[in-house]
């Protein structure tokens, strides 16, 4: 069982980076229909303060 939680410890230690990319591109795909509302309600702020000017 010791080794076993090693090889994941070990695994985690090694790919930590391609583990955060993962975890990012589920997150941002489960969260997609919101993203994209704050993605478009900011634009349009943006947009409608640059035609009130």
């Amino acid at each position: 069982m010791k080794e076993f939680v090693n090889d994941i410890q070990n695994l985690i230690v090694k790919h930590w980076g391609k583990l955060l990319v993962v975890f990012l591109v589920v997150g941002f795909i489960t969260n997609f229909k919101d993203v994209k509302r704050g993605v478009v309600d900011g634009w349009n702020s943006v947009d409608n303060t640059t035609q009130s000017k």
